[in-house]
């Protein structure tokens, strides 16, 4: 392995292994101007590809694909959780732990001085969490490093999809939140997202006669049924926000900040 590793940085220069929340084992190289373009791309964006195609590029080796390798479908694959956190594990590796960002915020005409556009900065290493030394145990609510939106190590490990019993007696599965799912939910038009949109696009399956069979619809699952599989999502594959808070010194104002969001993650103005 230590013959490998020294293979890829003579290849690619400095490069970091991470283990993700899944517990893979990714090797990242450093960013060049090239993922820029990537990340930046206009018709990428909007339809979620840069991320997948940036992901595939800065990973030069992971123990996920039997060739080592990521082509765009893996990185797309992957559980939003782990997809998350390379991207800020890269970040911090190639641009550093901190970010320095402005909000504006909307005018307000009852104080005095009132100054819209504020300077903030984050510290990037409250979102995940050193999965390498399995003794470094987790701080969850209570620890005096908890927060709310850090990274948790997934509970499905390195499976991709859960099966449960509903009381019920219904057997269900679903596949954990990935890239496929994420951009299945963001080009589904405003009148048919509803609360169990989140399900569906976790390609969601009842076995019946011993065959997996796709739920469409929930019409024959009771108010019972829907609890407790939302409840098991929420338990099992909990959502990724990446959401800061952020204050406004003179009005007290709060806001939740997706901190992926900012134009200053990929492209700081200021290091």
């Amino acid at each position: 392995m230590k013959k490998d590793f020294e293979k890829l940085i003579e290849v690619y220069g400095e490069v970091q292994t991470l283990i993700t929340p899944s517990g893979h084992e990714v090797t990242i190289r450093m960013q060049t101007g090239e993922d820029d373009d990537i990340l930046s791309n206009a018709k990428g964006v909007l339809d979620g590809s840069s991320t997948n195609r940036f992901i595939s590029g800065i990973v030069v080796h992971t123990d996920i694909t039997d060739n080592g390798k990521m082509n765009l479908d893996d990185a797309r694959s992957l559980k939003l959780c782990d997809r998350y956190f390379i991207m800020i594990a890269s970040r911090i590796f190639s641009i550093g732990q901190t970010v320095k960002f402005k909000y504006k915020w909307p005018d307000r005409n009852d104080i005095e001085d009132y100054n819209n556009e504020i300077e903030y900065e984050e510290d990037l290493g409250v979102f995940i969490w050193d999965y390498h030394n399995p003794d470094n145990l987790f701080p969850f609510k209570g620890h005096e490093e908890y927060f709310s939106e850090r990274i948790q190590e997934h509970q499905g490990g390195k499976d991709i999809c859960r099966e449960l019993t509903l009381k019920s007696k219904k057997v269900l599965r679903y596949n954990y939140m990935n890239g496929h799912a994420e951009k299945w939910l963001m080009s589904l038009p405003e009148e048919r997202q509803t609360v169990n949109s989140g399900i569906i696009s976790r390609n969601l399956e009842q076995k019946i006669n011993e065959k997996w069979v796709k739920v469409h619809n929930f019409k024959t699952f009771t108010p019972q049924d829907m609890r407790e599989i939302r409840n098991d999502v929420l338990e099992f594959d909990p959502a990724i926000n990446l959401i800061t808070e952020l204050k406004h010194p003179q009005s007290k104002e709060t806001i939740e900040y997706p901190i992926v969001a900012s134009p200053d993650f990929f492209f700081p103005r200021e290091i």
